[in-house]
């Protein structure tokens, strides 16, 4: 006789984990379990905040912030328990996601539930660097690639365009005599 399945974990990914399939060109030997497709969802009382200095997107990325009244999109998978350390591994290579956080999710269908999220803790110091223009690229395509709503989909395009148009204007200057 075997006692009760594992209680399934909400998942809400907002990050390079949106696209397992995009997400395989950084995960370097750390392999995602099968993921499902998940539903469209939003975070509520949140906001992606750019001040994680990372060494290996060379800049900063971004970190998932209470906001009240503000939402993040992403998608809710359904994952079953014994995926979760796989999960867990995927998370912090891809952002340095190492910090597991509660978060309020609304659905495509309008339910509303709790969920887990993967962000990287707050920074010790004030960061120095610039935000990542590779880690908002990836972002926007893995966000286009998970088929996020057009307007946040452009909204993150946008964001990688403006900074990396910011960023080679300051280099620009900083060469000139």
């Amino acid at each position: 006789m075997s006692g009760p399945s594992p209680t399934p974990l909400p998942w809400f990914a907002f990050s390079l984990a949106l696209a397992p399939e995009l997400a395989g060109e950084r995960l370097r030997g750390v392999s995602l379990p099968l993921l499902p497709e998940g539903e469209l969802a939003e975070a509520l009382d949140v906001e992606l905040v750019y001040d994680v200095p990372s060494a290996a997107w060379k800049g900063r990325v971004a970190r998932l912030v209470d906001a009240p009244g503000q939402r993040v999109p992403g998608r809710l998978r359904i994952m079953p328990p014994d995926s979760w350390p796989l999960v867990t591994r995927g998370e912090k290579v891809l952002a340095e996601a190492t910090l597991e956080r509660p978060v309020r999710v609304r659905t495509a269908s309008g339910a509303l539930l709790s969920a887990r999220a993967f962000t990287p803790p707050a920074p010790s110091r004030p960061p120095r660097s610039p935000v990542s223009v590779a880690f908002l690229v990836a972002l926007a395509r893995a966000a286009e690639h998970a088929q996020l709503p057009a307007d946040a989909v452009e909204r993150l395009q946008a964001e990688a365009r403006l900074v990396q148009s910011v960023q080679r204007a300051r280099s620009q200057r900083v060469r000139q005599p």
